[in-house]
């Protein structure tokens, strides 16, 4: 994989991640916004009896249907957090297999750097033991 190819997937996939956190907190914001309304539809419909037995029973009826719909909203919670959570950690490996590929490419990219100084280096060490030669043989036979 190419430095270009490997930076474009390590952006895709961190915009994927921002993506994937904000749809998340969107869709917990909704729940929130639709539980908050169901709890508001039951607790301010007016009662239908003024008795006083009628009155507690509805309380009761209405306070049961409160702590069902709580349960069902936790339930609810857990279940996004937990599949957020497999979402997230699937693309903490990309990204980190990304990140890993970057590494590797840049590592390869060092070592023929390298390579290439140190052949460079040996050829103009070559060149100059040659020129050197050349100027003791010069010299000696001027001599």
């Amino acid at each position: 994989m190419s430095p270009t190819e490997t930076t474009s997937s390590y952006v895709e996939l961190a915009s994927q991640t921002y993506s994937m956190i904000v749809d998340a907190y969107a869709s917990a914001n909704q729940r929130s916004l639709d539980f908050a309304k169901s709890i508001w539809e039951i607790s301010s419909r007016p009662y239908d009896t003024s008795a006083f037995e009628g009155t507690v029973r509805e309380g009761f009826d209405r306070a049961n249907k409160i702590v069902d719909l709580s349960i069902v909203q936790l339930q609810t919670n857990g279940r996004k957090s937990a599949e957020l959570a497999e979402k997230l950690i699937a693309q903490s490996a990309k990204l980190q297999e990304s990140y890993t590929t970057a590494v590797k490419g840049l590592v390869d990219t060092s070592i023929s750097n390298m390579n290439y100084v140190k052949d460079t280096a040996s050829a103009q060490i070559e060149d100059f033991s040659k020129r050197m030669e050349d100027l003791q043989k010069t010299t000696v036979s001027a001599n």
